[in-house]
């Protein structure tokens, strides 16, 4: 759990899910006594139930179109043990996933509203803040394409190149205003 955040005491586990619009924390209540239980997103309540007879089983919500399930089993005489999956894996998995199909940048456009910008690496499809980016325009280059789209008033191009490696293959990376950016 985080040091600097407070959490209610019946607080068993609390996770972070990247998303294309951003890193989602979910907050997961459980009264071992009542059953009761509370998913928190981002600090909202999602689902409360309070009370339950059954201590044990799954919850099911969705964040946007990603199914997340937390399950609550049995692990010793009156203790549980939490786990959340998103889209059907574990979250270490579903992460790993993550970080090996997208690309993302935070880009700060000059009024300092902070932007994330996740590239889909397979479809090359670009959302920014959760929105997709319909009005970019790609161009061909030496060993590869730029993609050129405005935030603001600023405009930022992703560069896919080959590499010639047969380790590295492809990369993607982005400018803003002709500056690169790096990747998070």
């Amino acid at each position: 759990m985080t040091e600097n955040k407070k959490y209610n005491e019946d607080t068993v586990a609390v996770w972070k899910i990247p998303l294309a619009d951003g890193d989602h924390e979910i907050e997961f209540e459980h009264g071992t006594a009542t059953g009761k239980r509370i998913i928190r997103l981002d600090g909202k309540i999602v689902r409360q139930k309070d009370w339950m007879f059954q201590l044990v089983g799954d919850e099911i919500f969705d964040i946007d179109n990603v199914q997340c399930t937390i399950k609550v089993e049995p692990d010793g005489l009156f203790m549980y043990s939490y786990s959340l999956l998103v889209d059907g894996k574990s979250l270490e998995e579903f992460s790993e996933h993550v970080s090996k199909t997208r690309c993302t940048w935070l880009v700060t456009t000059a009024d300092g509203v902070e932007n994330r910008i996740v590239l889909d690496k397979a479809s090359m499809d670009i959302v920014v803040n959760g929105f997709p980016v319909t009005d970019a325009m790609s161009e061909f280059i030496e060993n590869g394409t730029e993609t050129h789209f405005v935030i603001g008033n600023i405009l930022v191009t992703i560069r896919t190149e080959h590499t010639c490696d047969k380790k590295i293959g492809v990369v993607h990376n982005l400018f803003v205003n002709g500056n690169l950016v790096t990747e998070l």
